[in-house]
């Protein structure tokens, strides 16, 4: 047998054994949908790629929006205290973020060099007890800008209490296919205050609303996700908000841990959130994550239902701050 007739065979075989082994992993990939056993001190750390979030900044008024830097978010496990509840049973999540940016405005905004730098840092308490959950985030905005010589120096500091209570489980495991629907009711109570070069904060009114919303999620297909030189095999989720123009995805290991996040506007990509570096003491390796699959033992850090809020406030905030 030739060289050539040899290589024939062995694409003809390739072509024929592939889709089968894609197919067979893919139908038997699940993933757990429930409570995990974490330490305090367990963290997820995410990269984070804004490039379409600086694109969709740019307007008439803006003719370019720069990143300078950016922290990544980091998610860390914060122990089972109800302090902050009369709620039992409860598990806490602690969130961060930092993003500092440059704002190029058009030549007759009448700021000096027609730039603006802005820095905003975000942090987030989130409590979570089976169908109920608590999120209390604090965000800090400073910008700095001069007119004619003169410095100036904008603060904003706002703080969002959302309390919001499911009115339905989501389900224990998750294979490609799965699809299901939460409704979900909540409160969400706004302060917010404002100052220039320290003079005396300004109070806005605190706003309170209330509202309910319908998610829905769809497993739509198995997914290979490589993290620098590490592949993880994982589910891809979609979860949409009726009525809502954001859209978002993510890609879950087989642990339960969400390995890659994007998150869409109008059919736009905003965002990539990628997974940098975690600790997770009590992490299943794959054998027993198998092993344990039917018995439903594994599932995400409390929290990670809410980094879409966590991240529609960094897009809301940033676009206010665009609009004044």
């Amino acid at each position: 047998m030739n060289n050539q007739s040899l290589c024939m065979i062995i694409t003809i075989v390739l072509c024929l054994i592939s889709p089968f082994a894609s197919s067979e992993t893919s139908q038997d990939f699940t993933v757990n949908n429930t409570d995990p056993t974490m330490s305090i001190g367990d963290y997820f750390s995410y990269s984070l790629d804004l490039s379409g979030l600086m694109s969709s900044m740019e307007s008439e008024n803006i003719i370019q929006v720069y990143e300078n830097s950016n922290s990544s978010i980091r998610m860390e496990y914060g122990g089972s205290s109800c302090l902050q509840t009369d709620w039992t049973d409860c598990d806490i999540a602690l969130m961060s973020d930092e993003m500092n940016i440059t704002m190029v405005f058009s030549h007759d905004s009448g700021i000096d060099n027609n730039r603006a730098v802005m820095v905003m840092v975000m942090e987030s308490t989130i409590v979570h007890s089976g169908l109920q959950s608590q999120d209390t985030t604090e965000t800090k905005i400073d910008m700095w800008y001069t007119i004619d010589g003169e410095p100036y120096h904008d603060e904003t500091i706002g703080t969002e209490i959302t309390t919001s209570i499911a009115e339905n489980e989501e389900p224990e495991s998750i294979k490609v296919g799965d699809t299901w629907t939460v409704r979900e009711s909540s409160e969400t109570i706004t302060n917010e205050k404002t100052r220039t070069n320290e003079e005396p904060w300004e109070h806005e009114a605190e706003e309170i609303e209330n509202k309910t919303t319908t998610t829905n999620y769809n497993a739509e297909s198995f997914s290979n996700v490589y993290v620098g030189e590490r592949m993880y095999e994982t589910l891809k989720i979609k979860s949409e908000e009726l009525a809502s123009n954001e859209s978002t995805y993510m890609y879950l290991a087989i642990t339960g841990m969400p390995i890659k996040m994007e998150f869409y506007e109008d059919g736009n990509l905003q965002m990539i959130m990628t997974l940098e570096e975690y600790k997770w003491t009590n992490e299943p390796s794959l054998s027993k994550t198998s092993e344990s699959n039917e018995e439903g033992l594994i599932d995400e850090l409390p929290g990670f239902t809410s980094i879409s809020a966590f991240i529609a406030l960094i897009l809301a905030l940033v676009v206010m701050r665009q609009n004044q």
